[in-house]
């Protein structure tokens, strides 16, 4: 939102440089993004100012909402427009069928308009100020009502209307061509403007070509309506179609402003093209309409939370300033008031508060040091995760939690996904069943800017559904990487970084995982493990398939592993050990087991029966073929052994492998190899 100065003024008597304004809006939290000063022909010294609003604040999209909350800071009196009412003098052909959509319309029928004449410098000044693009006067008085007050305003050709009107949702697939003659055919949560034979308007997001406004224009109908929030959130973006009145509605309008936009557009019309003017026709389900919102405040609770003894006097004269309506104050522990049609944003006792202290001033309230934060379990882990993950050279991920659909089937069934029911856009539809989409899309981002070379991970929760009533939220930690492991040298070939090394990172993570065989669609068939804490599964790890590859035309091979956090051992704390001053000893074992059990499994067992003195184990060799029964595989281990106080000898460690070959051969049935 951007806007003049001077125009400003025009509603409320400040007396502050540019710079001191701008201070004071961002302090408000209406964020300046910039300014810029120059001399107006029509007004003088000005100034534009772009404000960056946040979603919550959909009130101070207008001058009139700006104006607002100076006026509460500075405690200087705001003045509303002065709008003369036009006479009316012709009776109205419409009428009008609202909904609990669209539960206030208001709307009037213009007629003999001159749209010959031309809109007055100020206004066009003013809207190319705003970054508005000049059409014709009637177009250019409803975006200049819009900036003013945040009504947004819509004239219809009134000739190219067919029988009433009626607010209602489209039917599935029906369609309309909008005013930048895109055509699109609308889903049936759309809400329209239909007269008796078509759809004439997509409801809060742009109007039809067919009844736009010409220069053979003469008769018009303006709409002033109030269309809720969650009824338009979202439906235009789906397009790729995103308007200034589309902006201010899916964040909520003043539900009684609707008149006074009209009004004050009347006065403007009749001022600049002339015309004969209908009555100002109210069509309104009032039961649908947004009920005020009753909200009570403990002063004590405030001046708690705020650090600063505030009287309820003070509390009080904030909150009127605002706007907000005193109901009742019978004591000073308990302040209840109504919140103002404007201010959607406002809805319980914290909220008030944070008003109360944007007034007072945040440089303004006592500061204290922070305490120490002590961090709980889950805390300490994510942050060791992450120095560990770092250290081995990932980098860290944050990506949405909404993503495609498309893509969310890629890891499940579309049965499983948790869709949203108004999301932001089409591919942020259904809530992340993995992490893996997300990541994908950042290492593609990376690769078509020329970072072949990646890897990332990412700590965050999916979701999945589990029945009709039934969802499920865990916290994951996912891995991808992607590359070569060494950058490009002149001595030396570079090495594809594969499954192996992955695994690798993994279990430098935590130690005591299981990899097992394991089958998933998106990952390469031979190259995928699950990945276990004893007997209980934390996720999977592998290649990429190749045709999800060329699917997603990735261009090169891609390594990603998942895993739970609700089993992983892992500790900040690492034990001193000093070296011994003694040899170590070692002996190579080799086992033949069957195929199907992992190296994991073998060494698991090996140190059970090792004693407290083993120093390290190291496979050696892995052979299938000649001399091996068929189902059978040889598996070699060089194990060492070290004491601290004494060197071991011959007979020591022979009892020991004793042991270890017993063992194996009860568990496994493994035969020593010779």
């Amino acid at each position: 939102m951007q806007f003049s100065k001077n125009w400003l003024k025009e509603f409320i008597d400040i007396n502050a440089s540019t710079d001191q304004l701008c201070d004071q809006l961002t302090m408000l939290g209406l964020e300046v993004d910039n300014y810029k000063d120059f001399n107006s022909k029509l007004t003088g010294k000005d100034s534009i100012i772009k404000l960056d609003l946040t979603p919550n604040r959909g009130d101070c999209f207008s001058i009139l909402g700006v104006a607002r909350e100076l006026s509460a800071a500075n405690g200087v009196k705001l003045s509303y427009p002065k709008i003369k009412k036009v006479k009316e003098t012709v009776e109205s052909p419409l009428n009008v069928k609202v909904s609990k959509e669209a539960p206030s319309y208001i709307g009037r029928f213009i007629t003999e308009i001159d749209l010959k004449k031309k809109t007055p410098p100020l206004i066009k000044e003013r809207l190319k100020l705003s970054s508005v693009r000049l059409i014709d006067p009637i177009v250019d008085i409803t975006n200049y009502v819009l900036l003013e007050l945040g009504q947004p305003l819509h004239a219809f050709d009134s000739l190219k209307l067919t029988g009433n009107l009626g607010v209602r949702f489209a039917k599935n697939r029906e369609e309309i061509t909008l005013l930048d003659e895109e055509k699109i055919k609308l889903d049936s949560d759309c809400l329209v403007i239909a007269d008796e034979n078509k759809p004439v308007a997509f409801a809060g997001v742009m109007g039809s070509l067919h009844t736009g406004i010409t220069s053979k224009t003469e008769s018009v109908y303006l709409e002033s309506a109030f269309f809720k929030p969650e009824v338009i959130r979202g439906k235009g973006r789906r397009f790729g179609i995103q308007t200034d009145a589309s902006m201010r509605f899916e964040r909520g309008v003043d539900f009684k402003l609707q008149t006074l936009a009209i009004e004050k557009a009347s006065q403007l019309i009749k001022e600049i093209t002339g015309g004969k003017f209908g009555p100002v026709q109210t069509f309104q389900k009032r039961t649908d309409l947004p009920k005020a919102k009753l909200i009570s405040l403990n002063p004590l609770t405030a001046s708690s939370v705020l650090g600063s003894s505030l009287k309820s006097t003070t509390i009080t004269k904030i909150l009127k300033s605002l706007g907000l309506e005193i109901m009742s104050s019978t004591n000073s522990h308990t302040i209840k008031v109504k919140v103002p049609s404007w201010r959607f944003d406002l809805e319980i006792e914290s909220d008030l508060i944070e008003e109360i202290a944007r007034m007072v001033g945040y440089d303004k309230l006592p500061q204290s040091n922070l305490k120490p934060v002590i961090r709980n379990k889950s805390d300490s882990l994510h942050q060791s995760l992450r120095s560990s993950f770092q250290f081995l050279g990932y980098n860290e991920a944050i990506t949405y939690s909404f993503i495609d659909k498309e893509e969310a089937k890629l890891t499940d069934n579309e049965k499983n996904l948790i869709s949203v029911k108004n999301p932001i856009s089409q591919n942020m539809s259904v809530m992340r069943p993995s992490l893996l989409p997300g990541l994908l899309n950042t290492f593609s981002y990376n690769y078509n800017r020329g970072v072949e070379d990646l890897k990332i991970f990412e700590i965050g929760s999916v979701f999945h559904q589990k029945g009709k009533l039934n969802f499920s939220e865990d916290i994951l930690v996912g891995g991808l990487m992607s590359g070569y492991r060494e950058p490009i040298n002149w001595s030396t070939s570079r090495t594809e970084l594969d499954f192996y090394d992955l695994k690798g990172d993994i279990e430098s993570i935590d130690s005591d995982l299981l990899f097992k065989q394991g089958n998933l669609p998106y990952l390469h068939p031979g190259k995928t493990a699950l990945i276990f804490k004893g007997k209980k599964q934390l996720g999977y790890m592998g290649s990429l398939n190749p045709f999800v590859i060329e699917k997603l035309d990735l261009k090169q091979k891609v390594h990603f592993f998942e895993l739970s956090l609700s089993s992983l051992r892992f500790s900040d704390h690492k034990k001193f050990r000093s070296f011994s001053n003694f040899p170590s000893a070692q002996r190579d074992l080799s086992f033949v087991i069957d195929n199907h059990i992992s190296s994991k499994e073998v060494l698991e067992l090996i140190k059970k029966k090792s004693g407290k003195e083993l120093k390290d184990i190291k496979i050696f060799d892995f052979y299938e073929g000649k001399g091996i029964p068929k189902g059978k595989k040889s598996l070699a281990f060089s194990i060492f052994w070290q004491a601290n106080n004494r060197t071991m000898t011959d007979l020591e460690i022979d009892k020991i492998v004793k042991k270890i070959v017993g063992f194996l051969s009860d568990k496994l049935d493994a035969k020593i190899r010779t």
